[in-house]
């Protein structure tokens, strides 16, 4: 099956596509592993279930967790 050949400005731009695409996919592979390993020490350091406000670069959190250690972060107003 022959394709037909593109000019060099579609082939630059296909170029330049790929690169971004790669580029972010290492990205989002490192922030995945950094996400999963926050989300672990966090677990470990909830022993129980609990409810509580954190405080955290001036902004409030609600931190619930569950006996499973599951956890909900949610950002709340604080007045």
């Amino acid at each position: 099956m022959s394709h037909p050949s593109m000019d060099i400005d579609t082939r630059v731009a296909i170029s330049l596509a790929i690169g971004r695409y790669l580029r972010a996919m290492a990205k989002f592979e490192t922030a995945t592993i950094e996400f999963n390993e926050a989300c672990s020490m966090l677990r470990n350091r909830l022993s129980k279930p609990s409810r509580f406000v954190a405080r955290v670069d001036s902004r409030h959190y609600l931190v619930t967790s569950d006996e499973d250690r599951n956890f909900e972060v949610e950002e709340i107003e604080f007045v």
